[in-house]
């Protein structure tokens, strides 16, 4: 399974990566600015997958694993396509709101809220899919010019 991590700016999408994937963030330090995204592999513990294996004895137990991704911060009105990209792929998204409030952390909007903070991520990621559709239409539209004659 792959689970795309989502959120604001300073919610705390680094920090859940970093607990989920046990402290394995190959991209760099929390805050960063950054295009890649985190990425980190996690085996599923499983004990009946042990005990089938110990009566079993196979050469080879392949344990479930997630991968999580953690995309950079969207941010309003910014172009979001190099930052989406990675969840087009994912299974599942994790949306982060922040609901804390840290004077050492400043929040990018000077209050917090996570009401307005969801859904301004849902606007964000509503945009996107309609990017995503308009691009699609223009390539089924120039498609349709090339194919102009009606076939026999």
């Amino acid at each position: 399974m792959k689970a795309g991590i989502i959120g604001l700016q300073s919610v705390g999408k680094t920090t859940i990566f970093s607990v989920l994937s046990r402290g394995k963030s190959p991209s760099g330090p929390a805050g960063g600015r950054r295009l890649e995204p985190n990425v980190g592999v996690v085996r599923v513990p499983d004990p009946r997958l042990d005990y089938l294996a110990t009566i079993f004895k196979p050469e080879k137990t392949t344990f479930a694993t997630v991968e999580f991704v953690d995309v950079p911060a969207l941010a309003r009105g910014r172009g979001q396509d190099l930052v989406l990209a990675p969840l087009r792929t994912v299974d599942v998204l994790i949306h982060v709101v922040r609901v804390f409030a840290d004077e050492s952390v400043p929040h990018p909007a000077g209050s917090v809220n996570p009401e307005r903070d969801k859904r301004d991520l849902d606007f964000e990621l509503i945009l996107a899919d309609i990017g995503s559709i308009e691009k699609r239409m223009e390539r089924l539209e120039k498609d349709l010019k090339k194919n102009k004659r009606p076939r026999r």
